[in-house]
């Protein structure tokens, strides 16, 4: 049931997702928004219908549910603040699962192409709604972990479900990054997938290289603070812009910090160290050998590696082999010359690994 009264903009920035808007955006999507009651056991969203909008809830409790042989289970419990809908509007699948008013609620509905027209002019403020979305999802799927080892009787068939619903993150999260830049989405995904069978090769446990590859994408999320003016400068960097741009790396660190999820403490790792170099010569903090943490290490290899054998705007991508070449001949300066080595052997499976056409959902370690 639609209400008449207006939406305030300061009613959409009570939503941690929509609060990073700048202020004229805010008010453009609340001139735009709909306030809409539910009676308790109405339906918001229905798994399956294709995503027009998303919804902030304002007052009462929305359940979102899983319904598999007909039988719903419940994944998420949504309070004030909280928002729904919000990936199908980002890369406009279909709506993944099914929401209903547990009680009486109150939500506002924003459209989708006003979403999309407010993010256009705003390009700034769409990178720190993906930092923030990357963010909320991961623990929220951790919370979710949390409440399955309460279910005993479910816990394997939980887990893995749980497992299927993070790649699909994962990958949807690559999606929107590619969406807005295409160079960017490809980056991560192929560099992600590349830095889990280098973890692998190293020696890390399944497990270790399973979270490598869950925390890869975000190992450059701290760009979202980096103007757009430096971000994408066709020309060199002047030296306090470059100043500005390694800040990437600890304001990255910043937006994953205090987390209970060890991906995302491992998220804060990558994110912190991967610039860092084998000389010292990196940053933040110039650590020197083995005092970068061993991920650090693998995701600043394999950063490396596929910004060299992609094309960019600036040039055209190399030939695997001179890439190798290239790091080879940094190894022991840059590089930990162990990791170098062990990718220069993984040399037959490279062009599968660096595929275009691969995603995360679908890799699979050990293969």
């Amino acid at each position: 049931m639609e209400n008449s009264s207006p939406v305030n903009r300061n009613e959409l920035a009570t939503s941690e997702l929509l609060a990073v808007l700048p202020p004229e955006a805010l008010a453009d999507l609340a001139a735009r928004g709909v306030r809409r009651r539910f009676a308790a056991g109405e339906t918001v969203l229905s798994e399956g219908e294709e995503s027009r909008s998303l919804h902030v809830v304002r007052a009462g409790v929305l359940d979102v549910l899983r319904v598999q042989q007909s039988r719903r289970s419940l994944l998420q419990k949504l309070r004030p603040g909280d928002v729904v809908g919000e990936l199908g509007v980002l890369d406009r699948r279909p709506h993944s699962a099914t929401v209903v008013a547990r009680v009486a609620s109150e939500t506002l509905e924003l459209d989708a192409d006003a979403l999309d027209e407010a993010l256009g002019r705003h390009a700034g403020a769409a990178r720190r709604m993906l930092g923030v979305l990357a963010r909320l999802l991961t623990e929220s799927k951790e919370q979710v972990t949390r409440e399955n080892w309460q279910l005993e009787r479910r816990v394997r068939e939980r887990t893995q479900d749980l497992r299927r619903s993070q790649l699909e993150i994962v990958f949807r999260l690559g999606q929107v990054v590619e969406s807005r830049d295409p160079e960017t989405g490809r980056h991560i995904t192929r560099m992600s997938r590349l830095s889990a069978r280098l973890a692998e090769a190293a020696g890390l446990p399944p497990e270790q290289c399973e979270a490598v590859l869950h925390a890869a994408p975000m190992h450059d999320i701290g760009k979202v603070g980096v103007p757009d003016s430096i971000l994408h400068k066709a020309g060199p960097l002047e030296p306090g812009e470059w100043e500005t741009m390694r800040r990437h790396t600890t304001i990255g660190a910043e937006i994953l910090t205090d987390s209970r999820s060890p991906v995302v403490r491992m998220a804060e790792e990558i994110a912190l160290t991967h610039h860092e170099r084998w000389d010292g010569s990196g940053y933040p903090r110039g650590l020197r050998g083995e005092e970068t943490p061993l991920v650090g290490r693998i995701c600043g290899v394999a950063d490396v590696f596929d910004a060299l054998v992609s094309s960019r705007h600036y040039k055209p991508a190399w030939p695997i082999d001179d890439a190798l070449a290239e790091l080879e001949r940094r190894a022991g300066t840059l590089f930990d010359p162990t990791l170098v080595d062990l990718l220069s052997g993984m040399h037959d499976e490279l062009p599968a690994i660096i595929a275009e056409d691969g995603d995360l959902a679908s890799a699979e370690l050990g293969h």
